[in-house]
């Protein structure tokens, strides 16, 4: 897909809600990002619904449609006010808990929060991304 129908595809977005929608043909399947109010009505997120649906099992099981279309984060499995903690202590001390400081885990979510983030992730994880042709409201 093009720069163009990437820009298409965030003005459909960009209308009120429940208008924002926008329906892709990705590999054979078919798929709508509606954007949607995430934590208030001043925050919103993309929601992507394939074929039709979303699962929750997407979020925990690994399948194909969480590697293609599901956002994906790596967090440290210290909070912001442990590694702050960390950080004080002596070197010495730093040893011991410098393999859990290190450690981390990958996490799944339901709404895509950067459209720069979902472009990228979706043109490295599919082949052929097309728009499909929509009603003017």
């Amino acid at each position: 897909m093009k720069k163009k129908e990437w820009e298409k595809v965030k003005e459909l977005l960009a209308r009120p809600w429940p208008y924002s929608t926008a329906e892709l043909k990705i590999d054979g399947y078919q798929v709508s990002l509606v954007r949607q109010p995430v934590k208030d009505m001043f925050h919103s997120g993309i929601l992507v619904y394939v074929n039709g649906r979303f699962e929750g099992k997407w979020l925990t099981q690994d399948c194909e449609e969480r590697r293609r279309f599901m956002p994906q984060r790596v967090r440290s499995l210290m909070s912001s006010k442990q590694i702050a903690r960390y950080n004080r202590l002596p070197k010495r001390d730093r040893e011991l808990l410098k393999e859990y400081r290190e450690a981390t885990y990958i996490e799944y979510s339901t709404h895509w929060t950067s459209w720069s983030a979902l472009v990228k992730h979706f043109e490295a994880n599919n082949q052929e991304i097309q728009l499909e042709e929509c009603e003017e409201i």
